[in-house]
């Protein structure tokens, strides 16, 4: 029998253990940890410990001392839950159960215990055993702890378990069962969280599946970068290390930097040419040219036409009639340059100078007729404002959509209460577009208000938008490329230079997507 010294002891201990286990959030080193101090304070010398899951006791944890050498790696496993065994005992009926010799257990008893082939295999006795229910705030039983062989003060022998360690066991397997369900609440809100930054992404990526998967890759990438910042052991940045909250801020950051985009119209976010709308409007411009065509094709037949009716009987109207032809066929092939002019224009890659900007506006002015007679621009006002664009696809209008998705990314952000370690994530998401010289958008911050993790989620998001394979406007570029693009932006002060070298000098990038 434990003296009232050891008592008081283990009761402090107990206060301590309490404290411990509230701090810990993690639940399979919480349940290690419930275990590990309950047989600490017991002398036991092993345990385990199961919890409930619906109809059945999940094997949770198993620890022996004695053999610590020569166990097998322990892999949860469920068993039924039914009163035939020990723990699945006291898991129904709520008892405690101090039993002296586990070889001895009464006939009369409902429960048995099953482990000789484990002793017989480790050559192990197991003896004393001591059982309790785990018990949380609400009465429900959701696991049982159980330590085996109490140990001699001198651990030479094996004894039997004291009733005021029954006690003492219970009252830490209801604190025990009171973490537990805390840690399993907060990995719920956790997956739940989760869940809700997962279809945010994917929403996002159903209005563009263009642009599918960048999300995911700017959090993967932004996560490594930091990572690596963490290795990094010379330079500015060799006293910066990310804790594995602030990766998780970051994380969510890199996920949800283009939750705005939901504001922007499809036809633009998806805009892979200038004149991209529903339908590619070039296709319009292509069936008008084709009546243009068929005009000039009637004109030269009903010039021979007239001709030949003026001529009746004479051969002498073989050589206009042949002028008639290359005339046609020069119109023809004229128009058909000019069709294709119109298709390069249309592109994103083409670079638009003033002598092709004045070809397009001489187009714009000219005018032919359609099938009912009526006169109608070659190109309409409409088709020569994007035709027009120097270079990319969006015109000033469009390109001013597109830049608010920053500001409308920090609008939805900042109404869903991120507490803690995830309260900066509205405003690192909203900043992927902002330079340390003060050019960037949509706020024009300057380098003393964009905090590194903002400017890690800025090189993710460059890097994957050049070296991205999925989008329709632009073909991928390789690493080798846009690091030749980014180097001038880190020249320009736009994007943090010890980040930069560090991201590809340690090819964060390697194995993302394929680079």
């Amino acid at each position: 029998m434990a003296t009232e010294t050891e008592l008081r002891e283990q009761i402090q201990r107990l206060n301590q253990i309490g404290i411990a286990l509230s701090s810990e959030t993690n639940l399979d080193k919480l349940l290690q940890l419930i275990l590990q101090e309950a047989r600490g304070f017991t002398r036991a010398d092993a345990g385990s410990l199961y919890t409930v899951e619906g109809e059945t006791l999940i094997f949770q944890v198993a620890q022996n001392d004695s053999l610590a050498d020569r166990q097998e790696p322990f892999k949860p496993f469920p068993i039924p839950l039914t009163k035939k065994s020990i723990a699945g005992y006291v898991a129904i009926t709520n008892e405690v159960l101090n039993i002296e010799d586990v070889y001895e257990i009464p006939e009369t008893a409902e429960y048995r215990w099953g482990g000789q082939d484990f002793d017989r295999r480790y050559g192990y006795r197991t003896k004393s055993m001591l059982t309790v229910p785990m018990i949380d705030h609400q009465g429900a039983v959701i696991g049982v702890l159980q330590v085996i062989n109490c140990m001699s003060p001198d651990r030479k022998v094996v004894v039997s378990f004291s009733p005021e360690y029954a006690d003492l066991v219970r009252s830490l397997a209801s604190q025990a069962a009171v973490s537990i369900r805390n840690a399993r609440l907060l990995s719920e809100i956790r997956e739940l969280f989760d869940g809700v930054v997962r279809y945010s992404t994917a929403a996002i990526d159903e209005r563009s599946p263009y642009t599918a998967g960048h999300s995911r890759r700017v959090a993967e990438l932004s996560v490594r970068l930091a990572r690596a910042v963490n290795e990094c052991k010379e330079g500015r940045l060799a006293d910066v290390s990310f804790s594995p909250e602030e990766l998780e801020e970051l994380r969510i950051a890199g996920l949800l930097h283009d939750i705005g985009k939901i504001g922007v119209r499809e036809v633009v976010l998806d805009k892979a040419n200038k004149l991209s709308g529903v339908y590619d409007g070039i296709e319009f411009i292509k069936a008008r040219y084709e009546t243009v065509k068929r005009n000039i094709v009637i004109e030269g037949l009903r010039r021979k036409i007239e001709l030949l009716e003026g001529r009746l009987g004479s051969q002498n109207g073989d050589p206009e009639l042949a002028a008639i032809d290359r005339e046609t066929e020069r119109r023809l092939a004229e128009l058909q340059e000019e069709c294709e002019f119109l298709e390069r224009s249309n592109t994103p890659g083409e670079f638009m100078e003033d002598d092709k900007l004045a070809r397009l506006s001489e187009i714009a002015h000219r005018v032919y007729r359609d099938q009912s007679g009526d006169e109608k621009p070659y190109i309409t006002d409409f088709e020569l404002h994007n035709l027009t664009v120097r270079k990319g696809s969006l015109t000033q209008e469009e390109r001013l959509q597109i830049n608010s998705h920053p500001l409308k990314t920090l609008n939805i952000l900042e109404k869903i209460p991120f507490k803690g370690p995830l309260k900066d994530v509205p405003y690192l998401a909203a900043a992927h577009h902002e330079k340390l010289n003060g050019k960037g958008y949509p706020r024009g911050l300057t380098e003393k208000d964009i905090p590194l993790p903002a400017r890690i989620v800025a090189i993710a998001d460059f890097f994957e938008a050049l070296t991205a394979s999925d989008r329709p406007y632009k073909k991928a570029m390789t690493p080798e490329r846009a690091h030749q693009i980014m180097s001038l932006e880190v020249k320009d002060h736009s994007l943090d230079a010890d980040l930069f070298e560090i991201f590809f000098g340690q090819k964060v990038y390697d194995g993302v997507y394929g680079t």
